[in-house]
């Protein structure tokens, strides 16, 4: 699945680019109608950071929403990167722990776009109830 270059880092923060985003990697990510009963899990990691420019906390929530879209389990390899590790596996739990849908997860990046970015993704949603998205 290719990723889009971000010559500005701040144009992925905009919602066209998470709805392209997320399009592309749950079409990848949604089983073939023609493959077995068995689904298997996603594979994956900081896709489109490094020299495509993208956030990888970003992507990671971008991919967890596509998998959990899909009816996918995500197996995320963030290569050494044990903050990463260790912060997506804290919003993982919180999302599961809050019932979170992928609904609610996009909710979450509009208004922490609108919102101006005023701290890391990770926490403004651990700051952030799901009831609150509701109202």
């Amino acid at each position: 699945m290719d990723a889009i270059y971000f010559r500005h880092a701040s144009a992925q923060y905009d919602m066209h680019c998470v709805d392209r985003e997320l399009l592309k990697a749950y079409t990848s990510f949604i089983p073939s109608r023609y493959g077995s009963d068995y689904t298997s899990g996603i594979a994956t990691g900081n896709w489109g950071c490094g020299a495509f420019n993208g956030d990888k906390y970003l992507k990671a929530i971008i991919q967890l929403m596509a998998a959990s879209a899909a009816g996918r389990p995500l197996i995320y390899a963030a290569y050494r990167d044990k903050v990463l590790i260790n912060s997506f596996y804290i919003v993982y739990e919180f999302l599961k722990d809050q019932k979170a849908t992928v609904s609610d997860c996009y909710r979450y990046l509009q208004r922490y776009f609108s919102q101006g970015k005023r701290q890391s993704l990770f926490d403004y949603i651990l700051d952030t109830p799901v009831s609150s998205l509701k109202s």
